[in-house]
């Protein structure tokens, strides 16, 4: 969905905007975690060209978790160097290959002649910087320390980027074989048993029950097929309907992490995510509270970022962050004992990224242990699932074979 904004920033300026994102709330916390007062905040309806046009041209306006990267690290290298900001800007205007993203640099560039802090020309961009970006940049100009906070949001970015690697290809093969099994099933039972059947009608063979249980759903693909297709569509449909609303969003990502196996491996990705991005922002010197209403909105599950407000909560009435984590069910104890001694000790940062770097070993063992389970058995249950239609489609042969012998 696309949202239009109207905001005030901390100097009174009025700026205006459109942002995409799943819910309203989600655009309200971006807004507020770049230190804007929001003025007004409506959703834009799109018109049927503007969802084709969006659809078209998707691909094309997408900025990856690996584009922010290669330009932090390109951003961070000239500033070592001692190059000032804006040759720098004017160079990454030029040599940036994501066309969304260039359009945005010299964006930057125009609003830091202006007179724009870089992090605030950047927090003019929400749709390509999440809240964690702009935060880190704002911290690192304000204190001084802006290459090395750019050198480890470039770490931060890289480790999620591997992680996101890490778990689409592990999705990739699993996702090919289900499609292969359902395609090869729907030929066989849709245009090869029809063919059969008839011959073995015309020969008198009484066909056994496996192959009459088939027919029959051979016949209702071939009837109700459409009526089948558009029922799938709009389960799906419905389904991501009520998965942007609240309610839905807490249901999915609750059951996400409680879903047998997987569960477990979905539950590592948030921790894992949860304590670098934590520990990232603050070892680059923004406050706990501040670094938590920051991920709130980008820790993407929403079982977390509600245990991440009531921490926010509990904060505020000077208590520890501890105990609303540990009730979500999601941290595991050693998370908890971890983020506690932290805490006591005035290390969390140290903490949180020692946790991070575990986790996420952790996370790629599991992955790898995943697969290393659900290849031969999604292997076995093809096999059975594409065999079994086949010997029921040829089990009347042999029928006829000994009608004739």
């Amino acid at each position: 969905m696309k949202f239009e904004y109207r905001v005030r920033d901390q100097k009174g300026r009025i700026q205006s905007g459109t942002l995409e994102a799943e819910h309203k709330s989600i655009v309200v916390q971006r807004l507020q975690a770049q230190g804007y007062y929001i003025v007004s905040l409506k959703e834009v309806l799109q018109t049927s060209n503007d969802i084709q046009f969006n659809f078209g041209l998707h691909s094309f306006k997408r900025v990856s978790i690996r584009d922010q990267m290669v330009f932090t690290q390109q951003l961070s290298t000239m500033l070592s160097a001692g190059l000032s900001i804006m040759r720098c800007f004017r160079i990454l205007g030029e040599q940036t290959p994501n066309p969304k993203l260039r359009k945005a640099v010299q964006k930057i560039k125009e609003d830091i002649e202006a007179g724009l802090a870089l992090w605030e020309a950047i927090a003019r961009h929400p749709e390509i910087f999440s809240g964690v970006y702009i935060n880190m940049v704002r911290a690192g100009e304000l204190g001084g320390v802006l290459v090395p906070v750019l050198e480890r949001l470039s770490y931060h970015l890289e480790r999620e980027q591997e992680i996101n690697s890490k778990v689409k290809t592990a999705s990739i093969y699993p996702a090919l074989i289900s499609i292969f099994a359902i395609l090869v099933v729907f030929f066989i039972i849709t245009f090869v048993m029809p063919m059969f059947i008839g011959m073995f009608e015309s020969a008198g063979v009484q066909l056994p029950m496996p192959t009459r249980i088939l027919l029959s759903l051979s016949t209702i693909v071939k009837k109700q097929g459409l009526f089948i297709i558009l029922g799938i569509a709009l389960l799906v449909f419905v389904m991501q309907r009520a998965g942007k609303t609240r309610q839905g969003r807490l249901f999915y990502d609750n059951m996400y992490l409680h879903l047998p196996i997987i569960g477990k491996t979905v539950s590592r990705i948030a921790v894992a995510r949860f304590a670098r991005t934590m520990g990232t922002l603050v070892k680059s010197g923004i406050p706990v509270l501040q670094a938590l209403e920051v991920m709130e909105g980008v820790v993407g599950n929403a079982v977390i970022g509600r245990a991440i407000s009531k921490a926010c909560a509990s904060i505020k009435e000077g208590q520890s962050i501890t105990n609303p984590l540990a009730e979500t069910g999601v941290f595991e104890p050693m998370v908890t004992q971890m983020i506690a001694v932290g805490e006591e000790t005035g290390s969390l940062d140290d903490m949180l990224m020692r946790m991070s770097d575990y986790y996420e070993r952790e996370l790629i063992h599991n992955v790898d242990a995943l697969m290393a389970v659900i290849e031969p058995v999604l292997i076995l249950v093809v096999a059975v699932l594409v065999g079994g239609v086949i010997i029921a489609t040829l089990l009347p042969m042999f029928d006829m074979i000994n009608l004739v012998g």
